[in-house]
């Protein structure tokens, strides 16, 4: 039998993780049977299995896109003229909106793979993984940013990552659960942005402040 192309091979495995995804979101990864998911997906769970081993397998693949746009996000880049600082405050509005209320449903995987992998070492240890990864790779960009002085130097990037992870998912996370509470989730938004801001030196801050005054009026403008 010939050998399908590998385009093929990557086509149907991506529309295997969009009808995982919609069934994590729909009926949680409880509720979710790897059947259901094949037939969303169409084609028969003997099939979806030479792609993924288990339902387990898909729960940490669909969560790991996100972290994988994290990451790509968090790399420093090698353009000289592009600050760590500057980009720092590009990946923060990104994080921001990325975990937005119209972001819900990448919230509401999160929150499956985390309470899947609570019951389950194995996929504990690779959805823990993804988050160190994550944490880490935020540190880099803080720590070259620190050296590049625009951020106060004194604080421990690792700690400061730790925190930006901690405060943007919990606040994705009580956007997701109470929806009607958005004014007090932005108050709680801007505190979090303020106390952050206050790391950086005056030279970032005046850009942060620059770029959010820009952000706010395009936005009025469109």
């Amino acid at each position: 039998m010939p050998r399908r192309p590998d385009r093929y091979l990557e086509e149907r495995r991506k529309d295997i993780l969009r009808a995982a995804r919609d069934a994590f979101v729909k009926d949680g990864y409880a509720g979710t049977t790897v059947s259901k998911i094949a037939q969303e997906a169409e084609m028969a769970a003997g099939t979806l299995y030479r792609y993924f081993d288990s339902k387990e397998d898909l729960i940490w693949a669909v969560a790991h896109e996100h972290i994988e746009e994290e990451l790509t996000r968090f790399s420093v880049t090698g353009d000289e003229s592009y600050s760590a600082g500057d980009q720092l405050l590009s990946v923060l509005e990104d994080v921001g909106k990325s975990r937005s209320a119209e972001n819900v449903d990448d919230t509401v995987v999160s929150m499956e793979s985390i309470l899947a992998s609570l019951r389950n070492p194995k996929l504990q240890k690779k959805v823990a993984g993804d988050v160190s990864d994550s944490i880490l790779a935020l540190a880099e960009l803080i720590q070259k940013a620190q050296a590049q002085g625009d951020v106060d130097p004194q604080f421990n990037p690792h700690a400061v990552s730790a925190l930006i992870h901690a405060s943007s998912s919990g606040l994705a996370n009580l956007k997701a659960l109470m929806p009607d509470s958005s004014g007090e989730v932005e108050s709680a938004e801007e505190l979090m942005a303020a106390l952050i801001e206050s790391l950086y030196s005056p030279s970032l801050a005046r850009r942060s402040r620059e770029k959010k005054s820009f952000d706010t009026n395009a936005n009025n403008d469109a």
